[in-house]
């Protein structure tokens, strides 16, 4: 990674300085130096630091780490942060499919993404969950096309408006290529996992000085296999094994062999514990898995309390399912046509595709009726789903009592395909008019999704086991019981843009650049599910259903002013127009060349977040909440109240998010301060304190913080009238069993996050035998607090997982320190790598609950948590091998070589992971057992590939 000495600076603003005197109006001499655009401004620079940070990634650093995606790539960034969207594997989240980017651990909706310094559209997708309301999907874009990566680790909503507070990354592709260049690739792990193959190629042809014009066209088409759980061995299986109870002989009681339960009085609910045994009946006869006998001795994970214990039963293998890696296709294609009209004036057209598609496997899916599910549908509200066995059903062995069922659709298909499109078209002009230099573009950006799912339950079929008297086996065996649902989405933009720089004067230092320009940019985006799926036959699976459009104007300057020769000052200042809110954000950086060793440099900016469409567009997003611990029941999370139900300590309930017009824009301020060293002429050290406080944060409302202000929140819980009654006799209003809890967005909150950014370069000629060039890259996170809601107190989260260590906020992992370094060494033909990545440990521990310090800390898992403890995560035996309740440090190594002795050829290893160290356990992940969003499980991974030239 290099830090780029010669950036533009960020520069718009007002014509503040306009007024300082000295200014000369002249047309500005014809500079001899290379003048430039870097991310961050409009305005022409010669190669030199610029008064915010900037990460360069040229294509030779690309290729040497290895990366097969973007995603993989910009985890060698220490600034890339926790709050991502991960495409790896099924995570039934809302955002399945899509890889995002997340800058300093402020989620993916604060992070702008820009392709050729323009904005791409953002994908298809509802996700209500915090940060993550934007995704800007980085599966369209291709490695392979990337001639440089600009990570903007400054404020730059000055500059680019919304969604830019923590930082900007600007994917630059080729450009005016002439020739050609095909290259395929391998690469999988030792164990032959996580595979991916592919090939790519670009072919440009046209001189544009000589010719007058100039063709590109790009290509990159890539596979890669599945990985499924069992086939992970490079992570701590010992304790995942030990402590999550993970790929035994025990997967799941819930097979083809229904369990039935009985209720335990008429009218009654059911119990699934051992003291409910006598009401529980099974068979093992034609048993699809495995034969079981449940009970802690044969440690798979079944206590003494479990109605399982001393039963027979039918083990379904659910491992066989889980995936690591999914199977993927993805194919890109980008072209891009220049045209020189005249001396002074140039045309540019950019023509892209990307269809990037996505299949997961699936285990059959279940019907556990002891407790009621979910039917949802768009015009209408979510009712609930019990199905319950009448007395005299032939699958029903308790007369006069109603029974409730277990089972699973075993031999059907329920796996999934999600498929994202988009179409990009840019067309434009660019040139010199006087002293003017000027341009101006047309944008269509089309992201399209198309979700598959296969062997959704089918209401009408299914419920004719209670109507019609159907045998469960029966309805199992009828291909009818199960329906593929298909959800569809799409984002559209539309952007007319136009802007021009020029000098208008000269300061002692060097010329006043000023550019200015504006934009009109559409934006829309429809979610639309599968009519059966929105008309209630559908069981169990929530609608997304959104519909709106908006119009945004803007207008921005910039002004820099290099009063002396060391000393400059940038100005920059934005106006955005949205159709509920309006915003002006400025900025301001100055740069201070002390001698020719040291300079200092600084910057200040407010920037904005306007709401996401799916946040203020008519419609909604259903959800689910799974182990739900109702705070009027079971107010601490362990034990119900009397009258009450252990299931109120566990409960799944159903959640309806809907949007609010009236949000209004999340704000921030962002500083940063810092100094560039240059000892030597082969030593280059970067230093950058950085801060950035957001406030007025989008969220959605928590549904435990609803269900505990009813007062606040009238009618937002749902609840049914079997009301509790106190000591007394007295109803309690208002206490009946929690079935949903509707939730909308609102402003709430605020996130103060700051550190320090680390950057070094160290260049050694060594003579006849090369040349060597390290580059060190390193974040170290000073601190980290949110505040959820107003009034409500902060603490400093940094180092562990901000949800644990303050139970009253949703932060994720905020690792303390990540460091990146690489030393290549060349020689002729010959080009060495080696590099190293490390991510600090993150604490499970909970400290804190708002305003209530608890006396000691305690694990989250595990044992020996005080009395007073609530709502804790299991996992009994976590604490006898993770003493320190930490998910450890991960510390991996890299190497590799190129080879360019071969006449038009190139050929290159890569081994990422050198020494095969393990995925640190992770007890959040019951699934893989490591945490994705810091590590991964590939181990030592082998990427082989080999590119030709054409002349």
């Amino acid at each position: 990674m290099t830090k780029q000495l010669a950036v533009k600076h960020s520069v718009l603003a007002v014509a503040l300085t306009l007024a300082v005197p000295g200014f000369v109006y002249a047309q500005a001499e014809q500079a001899q130096v290379q003048k430039v655009y870097v991310t961050g401004s409009n305005i022409k620079r010669a190669d030199k630091e610029d008064s915010s940070p900037i990460t360069v990634m040229t294509a030779k650093e690309i290729t040497a780490t290895g990366a097969n995606t973007v995603a993989e790539l910009l985890h060698n960034i220490p600034a890339f942060g926790t709050g991502t969207a991960n495409d790896i594997r099924d995570d039934n989240g809302f955002s399945k499919g899509a890889s995002t980017a997340s800058l300093r651990n402020l989620g993916t909706s604060s992070t702008l993404v820009l392709l050729n310094g323009r904005r791409i559209a953002a994908s298809a997708y509802a996700d209500p969950n915090q940060g993550k309301s934007t995704i800007y999907d980085l599966n369209s874009i291709p490695v392979s096309a990337i001639a440089r990566v600009e990570v903007f680790k400054d404020g730059a909503s000055a500059v680019y408006g919304s969604d830019a507070i923590a930082g900007v990354i600007n994917f630059i592709t080729k450009d005016d290529y002439q020739g050609g260049e095909i290259t395929a690739s391998t690469s999988a792990n030792d164990d032959g996992e996580f595979n991916r193959n592919n090939i790519n190629g670009s072919f440009g042809f046209g001189d544009l000085e000589t010719n007058r014009f100039n063709a590109l066209l790009s290509f990159d088409v890539s596979q890669r296999g599945r990985t499924g759980i069992k086939d992970v061995k490079d992570i701590e299986q010992d304790q995942y094994s030990a402590i999550n109870y993970r790929l035994n002989d025990y997967s799941s009681y819930v097979s083809g062999n229904p369990f039935i339960f009985r209720q335990s009085a008429p009218g009654a609910g059911f119990s699934t514990t051992a003291a409910a045994g006598r009401y529980i009946s099974n068979t093992t006869a034609g048993c699809n898995g495995k034969v079981i006998t449940g009970g802690p001795e044969h440690g798979i994970g079944i206590t003494n309390s479990s109605m399982l214990t001393g039963r027979s039963f039918c083990s379904f293998d659910t491992n066989e399912y889980q995936e690591a890696q999914s199977k993927g296709t993805d194919v890109n294609l980008l072209s891009r046509i220049t045209v020189k009209l005249g001396e002074n004036v140039t045309s540019f057209t950019e023509v892209g595709f990307s269809r990037v598609e996505r299949e997961y496997t699936g285990a059959p899916r279940t019907i556990a009726s002891t407790t009621p599910t979910t039917v949802f549908r768009v015009n209408g509200l979510p009712t609930s789903y019990q199905l319950l066995l009448p007395s005299g059903h032939p699958d029903n062995p308790y007369a006069g009592y109603s029974a409730a069922a277990a089972f699973r659709f075993v031999g059907t298909d329920a796996s999934s395909e999600t498929v994202n499109k988009t179409y990009r078209f840019l067309t434009g002009l660019k040139g010199t008019t006087g002293a003017f230099d000027w341009e101006t573009g047309f944008l269509y950006n089309r992201a399209e999704r198309d979700d598959l799912m296969h062997g959704m339950l089918y209401f009408p079929v299914v419920n004719r086991i209670v109507t019609e008297g159907r045998t469960i086996a029966a309805t199992i065996a009828d291909p009818n019981a199960v329906r593929d649902v298909d959800n569809t989405g799409f984002s559209q933009v539309m952007q007319l843009d136009a802007k021009a720089s020029t000098t208008v004067g000269k300061l002692p230092g060097g010329d006043v650049g000023v550019a200015f320009g504006a934009e009109i940019r559409q934006e829309k985006l429809g979610l639309t599910s599968d009519p059966e799926l929105a008309s209630g036959n559908i069981i169990g699976l929530s609608n997304s259903v959104l519909g709106g459009q908006r119009t945004v104007k803007s207008g921005f300057v910039e002004l820099r002013t290099p009063f002396t020769k060391s000393f400059e000052m940038d100005f920059a200042g934005r106006y955005d127009k949205y159709p509920t809110a309006k915003s002006f954000v400025p900025k301001v950086g100055a740069k201070w060349e002390a001698n020719d060793k040291l300079t200092f440099r600084g910057s200040f900016a407010k920037g904005f977040r306007a709401p996401a469409l799916s946040q203020v567009s008519p419609g909604g997003v259903q959800s689910f909440n799974n182990g739900f611990a109702d705070p009027i029941r079971c107010p601490d999370g362990r034990t119900p109240v009397n009258g009450a139900d252990p299931l109120d300590c566990s409960r799944g309930i159903s959640s309806v998010s809907a949007p609010n017009p009236n949000l209004k824009n999340e704000t921030s301020r962002s500083y940063s301060f810092g100094a560039i060293i240059n000892p030597t002429k082969n030593v280059d050290i970067l230093i950058d304190y950085f801060r950035i406080r957001k406030e007025n944060e989008t969220a959605l409302l928590s549904s435990t913080f609803v269900a505990q202000h009813p007062e606040l929140y009238p009618g937002l819980a749902v609840r049914d009238n079997n009301n509790l009654v106190d000591a007394n006799g007295q109803v309690i209003p208002n206490s009946g069993q929690l079935l949903a809890i509707n939730r909308t967005f609102v402003n709430q909150g605020s996130t103060d996050t700051s550190g320090i950014d680390v950057e070094g370069a160290h260049r050694m000629n060594l003579g006849e035998m090369g040349r060597i060039t390290t580059r060190v890259n390193y974040t170290y996170t000073l601190r980290y607090k949110r505040v959820e809601r107003p009034g409500e107190i902060s603490h400093d989260l940094t180092g562990t997982n901000g949800g644990l260590s303050d139970w009253a906020t949703s932060v994720g992992d905020i690792p303390r320190h990540r460091l990146n370094v690489a030393s290549t060494w060349t020689r002729g033909d010959h080009a060495a790598t080696l590099s190293a990545d490390f991510v600090s440990n993150i604490s499970l521990l909970r400290r804190y609950d708002n305003d209530v310090t608890y006396p000691q800390p305690y694990c989250y898992y595990g044992k020996g948590q005080p009395s007073t403890a609530y709502s804790l995560g299991g996992l009994p035996n976590y604490g006898y091998s993770n003493p320190d309740c930490n998910v450890d440090e991960w510390l991996t190594f890299g190497a590799a070589y190129s080879y360019t002795g071969f006449k038009n050829w190139t050929l290159s290893a890569n081994i990422r992971n050198l020494f095969d160290t393990k995925a640190p356990y992770d007890p959040r992940e019951a699934v893989t057992g490591f945490n994705s969003q810091l590590h991964n499980g590939m181990g030592r991974y082998f990427r082989l590939s080999a590119s030709y030239k054409f002349k």
